[in-house]
């Protein structure tokens, strides 16, 4: 272990001190290199999730070692069975005598060595290895890996988020923190001297792109991207210098154009993609990115497995696992999707844009049937816009989002200030209906009929009743994921208003609004009878709403949200 470095005294004038987590750094009060209070959640997370990573990782690895051991063990008893096997040869008598005339002790002395002997010999090595540890690395103890994870901060900023990751990771190897500011590097360099992590972060000044282009042929574990506006110029760089299996931590800040309505050209320049323009746009916003990603990666032969996809505030954060897979490559098209979205009633219908059949453990790829919908809605007869390409698959992966639960009980809440919010949204994300896109919200609907709106716990019994299943979702406070078509989901409106309103339609509802065509009959389009009757799904959902776990943002100060973009000195 290197002596800690003696901390730099600063003076107060100059500098401030802001202590997050377990680093402490110090800030410049004309602000050259920003800090932003409201993204201690994202950085919060972010540890969890490369550690949880970490030991599922570390998992992997070791189960297949042991195969591969296993593997070598078989081959190596087969070996001794042909060798231990009685060989039938001519022997001359010369032979014989010249044997039998051996001395014992000679046969003893080729004797092989007993396995305690082996074992003796091996645990006397592992020690020699213990003792031989350089001054620059940790002491492993006995069979745990020695530090082995590096990392690259491509946007580094202040160094904070390089600093928190060297001091509250384990297994740390080396935080690469990467800046384009020359006083942004400078600043690395003090704060994590000053919070005693310099032995681990590496502060560099150059363009990221460079810097991870660097590392194709070096990869690291993991890369975090956390731009001011969209991580698209850095994504090819970034999942080549990506190990098979690393993790890939991806914030975009500019959700203007990656949920909003009025850039969609700007948008497929950046995603490749148009945004859903509903209720739904913040988890097309996460679709978008992953698509992108996906297919930055697919040219490299890389696949991606998102782990956990965030809308969280004013920007989107992503956990994605990227691995060297040809084959699982090629579920891309099956993976990627259009959207057709009503322009009157909002009804949006997804469209695969490949096929994927699977037979036996092989899988028949090919195109897909389309289009999904008629010119115009069935619901409401106005015409369709289309939304995508964008990510068709799951957005999370329920594994990891139990590891990081299980991570997170470890947690200090004096060091980490974000916890309660930090269990209601993974408890959340865990909820989430995996093979359903897209969610809407019950008040846009009823606006749409001009009829009240009916309480989740209504609206949640009769989709269950009706046999499909529901969730929340943790991008809109309110909002209800459904595996269950639009047909029903109409239905249960047109039945709201019978039972709610006595069967009268609003007054308010204009002669050609699509509310007025949807609900010109209250009589189901389904087929389905539509129960509202206390469903125990409904049950469930209603305890968690009424819990006091934090499952979203409230505004925490004056003015909150994306600071300015610091200048390049």
């Amino acid at each position: 272990m290197t002596e800690a470095t003696e901390k730099p005294t600063y003076d107060e004038t100059l500098l401030d001190k802001i202590t997050e987590g377990k680093a402490s750094i110090l800030f410049p009060k004309g602000n050259k290199v920003f800090y932003n209070p409201i993204q201690q959640f994202n950085r919060d997370i972010s540890v969890l999730g490369i550690r949880a990573w970490s030991e599922i990782f570390e998992a992997e690895q070791k189960s297949k070692k042991a195969k591969k051991n296993n593997n070598n063990n078989k081959r190596k008893g087969s070996n001794k069975e042909s060798e231990s096997s009685p060989k039938f040869t001519k022997v001359s008598e010369n032979e014989k005598v010249a044997a039998e005339a051996k001395p014992a002790n000679e046969a003893e002395a080729a004797e092989p060595a007993t396995s305690e002997t082996v074992e003796e010999k091996s645990a006397d090595k592992q020690q020699e290895e213990s003792t031989a540890v350089g001054s620059n690395l940790v002491v492993a103890k006995p069979h745990e890996p020695k530090p082995y994870i590096e990392i690259i901060e491509a946007l580094s900023a202040s160094g904070l988020r390089a600093i928190r990751y060297a001091l509250e990771i384990p297994k740390i190897k080396t935080v690469i923190a990467n800046d384009f500011s020359a006083s942004a590097v400078e600043s690395i360099k003090q704060n994590s001297q000053y919070s005693g992590a310099d032995s681990v972060v590496k502060p560099n000044e150059g363009d990221a792109c460079v810097l991870m282009y660097q590392h194709k042929n070096k990869p690291v574990h993991v890369v975090d991207l956390d731009p001011y506006g969209s991580a698209t110029p850095f994504m090819d760089a970034a999942v080549q210098s990506i190990k098979d299996g690393g993790i890939m931590l991806v914030t975009c800040t500019d959700l203007a154009v990656l949920a909003g309505n009025s850039y969609p050209e700007k948008c497929f320049s950046q995603y490749g993609g148009q945004t859903l323009h509903s209720d739904a746009s913040h988890e097309s916003a996460l679709r978008l990115v992953l698509n992108m990603v996906a297919s930055t990666a697919a040219k490299y032969g890389k696949s991606i497995e998102p782990l956990l996809s965030l809308s969280i505030d004013f920007y989107v954060r992503l956990f994605i696992r990227i691995k060297t897979s040809p084959l699982q490559v090629k579920q891309n098209a099956h993976n990627t999707m259009i959207v057709y979205q009503c322009t009157g009633c909002g009804t949006f219908t997804k469209q695969p844009l490949g096929k994927a059949v699977q037979k036996n453990n092989n899988f028949k790829y090919g195109y897909a049937r389309g289009p999904t919908v008629s010119e115009r809605c069935a619901h409401c007869d106005s015409l369709h816009i289309i939304a995508g390409p964008m990510w068709g698959g799951p957005i999370h992966n329920k594994a990891f989002i139990d590891k990081m639960l299980e991570v997170y009980k470890d947690l200090d809440t004096d060091v980490y200030k974000t916890t309660s919010r930090i269990e209601g949204m993974l408890t959340l994300a865990k909820d989430e209906l995996t093979d359903v896109p897209f969610y809407f919200s019950p008040q846009n609907i009823a606006s749409i009929v001009r009829s009240s709106s009916p309480p989740h716990r209504k609206i949640v019994s009769a989709l269950c009743n009706a046999g499909y299943q529901v969730s929340f979702t943790h991008a809109l406070a309110g909002g209800i994921k459904t595996d269950a078509p639009f047909t029903v989901i109409w239905d249960i409106f047109r039945q709201w208003i019978k039972e709610a309103h006595n069967g009268e339609t609003s007054k308010n509802l204009k002669e050609a609004s699509p509310g007025t065509k949807i609900v010109k009959s209250l009589e189901p389009v389904s087929g389905l009878k539509i129960s509202f009757e206390d469903h125990p799904r409904a049950l469930e959902l209603e305890k968690f709403r009424k819990s006091k776990v934090v499952r979203y943002q409230e505004n925490p100060t004056k003015n909150w949200g994306p600071k300015a973009k610091a200048s390049k000195n």
